[in-house]
Protein backbone atom coordinates (compact mmCIF):
# COMPACT_ATOMS: atom_id res chain seq x y z
CA UNK A 1 0.00 0.00 0.00
CA UNK A 2 1.26 3.49 -0.97
CA UNK A 3 1.39 7.06 0.86
CA UNK A 4 -0.59 9.48 -0.64
CA UNK A 5 1.31 11.64 -2.87
CA UNK A 6 1.64 14.42 -0.50
CA UNK A 7 2.86 12.33 2.51
CA UNK A 8 6.68 13.21 3.19
CA UNK A 9 8.55 10.23 5.11
CA UNK A 10 8.57 11.37 8.72
CA UNK A 11 5.50 14.27 7.95
CA UNK A 12 2.47 14.03 10.62
CA UNK A 13 -0.90 14.12 9.50
CA UNK A 14 -2.47 17.48 9.56
CA UNK A 15 -4.69 16.85 12.62
CA UNK A 16 -1.56 15.44 14.15
CA UNK A 17 0.40 18.69 13.29
CA UNK A 18 -2.42 21.05 14.41
CA UNK A 19 -2.30 18.67 18.06
CA UNK A 20 1.49 19.62 17.83
CA UNK A 21 0.81 23.19 17.11
CA UNK A 22 -2.06 23.60 19.60
CA UNK A 23 0.27 21.58 22.51
CA UNK A 24 3.13 23.46 21.64
CA UNK A 25 1.13 26.70 22.28
CA UNK A 26 -0.38 25.44 25.24
CA UNK A 27 2.88 24.76 26.55
CA UNK A 28 4.09 28.28 25.76
CA UNK A 29 1.11 29.52 27.89
CA UNK A 30 2.35 27.52 30.57
CA UNK A 31 5.24 29.06 30.80
CA UNK A 32 3.83 32.59 30.32
CA UNK A 33 2.42 31.87 33.81
CA UNK A 34 5.84 30.48 35.02
CA UNK A 35 7.19 33.70 33.94
CA UNK A 36 4.06 36.09 35.37
CA UNK A 37 4.30 34.42 39.16
CA UNK A 38 8.88 35.06 39.12
CA UNK A 39 7.61 39.17 38.38
CA UNK A 40 5.32 38.99 40.64
CA UNK A 41 8.27 39.97 43.01
CA UNK A 42 8.74 43.50 41.13
CA UNK A 43 4.79 44.11 40.65
CA UNK A 44 3.56 47.01 42.85
CA UNK A 45 0.31 45.24 43.46
CA UNK A 46 -1.53 45.64 46.49
CA UNK A 47 -2.61 42.51 46.24
CA UNK A 48 -0.16 39.93 45.33
CA UNK A 49 -1.25 36.11 43.99
CA UNK A 50 2.47 34.86 44.64
CA UNK A 51 4.82 34.59 47.65
CA UNK A 52 8.15 34.64 45.84
CA UNK A 53 10.41 32.49 47.75
CA UNK A 54 13.28 31.84 45.07
CA UNK A 55 16.28 34.22 45.05
CA UNK A 56 17.40 36.45 41.90
CA UNK A 57 19.52 33.83 41.15
CA UNK A 58 17.09 31.05 41.22
CA UNK A 59 14.61 33.23 39.06
CA UNK A 60 17.56 33.95 36.65
CA UNK A 61 17.68 30.59 36.37
CA UNK A 62 14.45 29.69 35.71
CA UNK A 63 13.74 32.09 32.73
CA UNK A 64 17.09 30.98 31.48
CA UNK A 65 15.77 27.15 31.13
CA UNK A 66 12.25 28.53 30.04
CA UNK A 67 14.05 30.09 26.99
CA UNK A 68 15.96 27.11 26.75
CA UNK A 69 12.73 24.90 26.63
CA UNK A 70 11.08 27.68 24.64
CA UNK A 71 13.99 27.09 21.65
CA UNK A 72 13.05 23.40 21.63
CA UNK A 73 9.51 23.38 21.07
CA UNK A 74 10.30 25.85 18.19
CA UNK A 75 12.88 22.87 17.26
CA UNK A 76 9.99 20.31 17.43
CA UNK A 77 7.44 22.71 15.48
CA UNK A 78 10.53 22.95 13.19
CA UNK A 79 11.00 19.71 12.02
CA UNK A 80 7.30 19.12 10.89
CA UNK A 81 7.74 22.89 8.94
CA UNK A 82 5.49 24.23 11.14
CA UNK A 83 6.13 27.55 12.88
CA UNK A 84 4.03 30.07 15.21
CA UNK A 85 2.09 32.37 13.57
CA UNK A 86 2.86 36.13 14.27
CA UNK A 87 0.59 38.08 17.05
CA UNK A 88 -2.26 39.24 15.56
CA UNK A 89 -4.18 40.98 18.20
CA UNK A 90 -2.81 44.58 18.97
CA UNK A 91 -1.92 45.35 22.91
CA UNK A 92 -3.48 48.73 22.88
CA UNK A 93 -7.15 46.31 22.28
CA UNK A 94 -6.21 44.50 24.77
CA UNK A 95 -5.64 47.26 27.40
CA UNK A 96 -8.72 48.82 26.01
CA UNK A 97 -10.63 46.08 27.06
CA UNK A 98 -9.67 45.06 30.12
CA UNK A 99 -9.83 49.05 31.19
CA UNK A 100 -13.69 48.52 30.18
CA UNK A 101 -13.97 45.73 32.92
CA UNK A 102 -12.02 47.94 34.79
CA UNK A 103 -14.51 50.52 34.36
CA UNK A 104 -17.41 48.26 34.77
CA UNK A 105 -16.14 47.06 38.02
CA UNK A 106 -15.80 50.51 39.06
CA UNK A 107 -19.01 51.44 38.43
CA UNK A 108 -20.84 48.37 40.18
CA UNK A 109 -18.90 49.85 43.59
CA UNK A 110 -21.87 52.57 43.16
CA UNK A 111 -24.35 53.01 46.23
CA UNK A 112 -27.57 51.53 44.20
CA UNK A 113 -25.19 48.63 43.55
CA UNK A 114 -24.04 47.87 46.75
CA UNK A 115 -27.29 48.13 48.23
CA UNK A 116 -27.65 44.60 47.23
CA UNK A 117 -25.20 43.96 49.93
CA UNK A 118 -27.06 45.94 52.21
CA UNK A 119 -27.70 49.68 53.52
CA UNK A 120 -25.01 51.85 52.81
CA UNK A 121 -24.20 54.18 55.39
CA UNK A 122 -25.23 57.97 54.64
CA UNK A 123 -21.52 59.41 55.59
CA UNK A 124 -20.35 56.82 53.36
CA UNK A 125 -21.91 57.99 50.45
CA UNK A 126 -20.28 61.04 49.64
CA UNK A 127 -16.62 59.33 49.92
CA UNK A 128 -17.55 56.28 47.96
CA UNK A 129 -18.75 58.59 45.52
CA UNK A 130 -15.41 60.78 45.23
CA UNK A 131 -13.58 57.49 45.16
CA UNK A 132 -15.65 56.09 42.57
CA UNK A 133 -15.41 59.08 40.65
CA UNK A 134 -11.65 58.76 41.08
CA UNK A 135 -11.23 55.48 39.80
CA UNK A 136 -13.28 56.13 36.82
CA UNK A 137 -11.84 59.65 35.72
CA UNK A 138 -8.22 57.61 35.71
CA UNK A 139 -9.39 54.76 34.03
CA UNK A 140 -11.36 57.23 31.22
CA UNK A 141 -7.94 59.25 31.58
CA UNK A 142 -5.77 55.78 30.10
CA UNK A 143 -8.38 55.11 27.71
CA UNK A 144 -8.09 58.22 26.53
CA UNK A 145 -4.53 58.34 26.48
CA UNK A 146 -4.25 54.91 24.29
CA UNK A 147 -6.92 55.84 21.69
CA UNK A 148 -5.48 59.14 20.75
CA UNK A 149 -1.77 58.98 21.80
CA UNK A 150 -0.68 55.68 21.74
CA UNK A 151 -2.00 54.57 18.67
CA UNK A 152 -0.78 57.25 17.00
CA UNK A 153 2.76 57.32 17.34
CA UNK A 154 4.80 55.52 14.75
CA UNK A 155 5.41 52.24 15.63
CA UNK A 156 9.08 51.20 15.70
Amino acid sequence: MREPAEHRSGQLNEPQRRRLMVTCKYIDGLLCEIESALESARSHSPFPRYVVDVTPAQARHIESEISRLRDELLRFLAWQELAPQPPDIPVTRSVLTDLSFIDNAVEELKPRYMRGCGPVPEDALEPLNQSIRGLQAMVRDLQGYIRHEVREEPKG
